[in-house]
């Protein structure tokens, strides 16, 4: 089941490459892809919204289950695994590798720092915000929302799909190796903190 999400969200990631519905910049462009027995995908090509998205950031950015926003959704939930970070209803799958593993293999570099693919899950139902912790920004942002071009902000307001735990297409960006505290709260429950690192090695919990 595992390799069938990963399976399924690199194929989100590969067909976009293909129809070039909207830029993620040059680690690739987020898609959809064909639905399996496992997991389904909200069909993205007729979306017309420009790849610049809107000029001012709402923060939490709003990304939600719906059109113009590359999401699939899994209807029978993977437990997670060694490498996953899990912080209630939000996963993201393989993230901790990222703390020893090559920049090169996550994204690519610019003159603005590192931009890093790795998807979110949202339990089914769930509306949970993330976001960077206030020593961090500036230093880091979340690269999730298909409507602005997945530029980095400091807060993402996620809601999942009804009938399935939902994975958004996106990532992070960092300037240079660093632990990077995120703040996640679910439907007005008390703030839980995650620290994540990026390329930082190990992290103070």
């Amino acid at each position: 089941m595992r390799n069938t999400v990963r399976g399924a969200l690199a194929g989100v990631t590969a067909l976009l490459v293909v129809t070039g519905c909207t830029s993620e910049g040059r680690a690739g462009r987020p898609a959809t892809t064909a639905a399996s027995s496992t997991a389904t995908v909200s069909a993205q090509t007729e979306v017309t919204i420009s790849a610049a998205g809107p000029e001012a950031d709402e923060v939490p950015r709003p990304v939600s289950c719906g059109p113009g926003e590359a999401h699939m959704t899994e209807p029978t939930p993977t437990p997670p695994g060694p490498d996953d970070v899990v912080a209630g209803p939000v996963i993201w799958r393989g993230l901790k590798a990222m703390a020893t593993g090559d920049p090169a293999s996550f994204g690519y570099q610019d003159a603005d720092g590192g931009h890093y693919k790795v998807g979110v899950g949202i339990r089914a139902g769930t509306t949970a915000t993330v976001m960077i912790g206030r020593e961090a920004r500036g230093q880091a942002g979340l690269r999730y929302g298909q409507a602005w071009g997945y530029r980095p902000v400091d807060g993402v307001r996620f809601t999942a799909c009804p009938d399935g735990d939902t994975w958004f297409v996106g990532g992070f960006f960092v300037k240079g190796r660093r632990c990077v505290p995120l703040d996640v709260t679910a439907d007005g429950a008390q703030p839980v903190r995650v620290v994540v690192s990026l390329f930082a090695g190990a992290c103070p919990s």
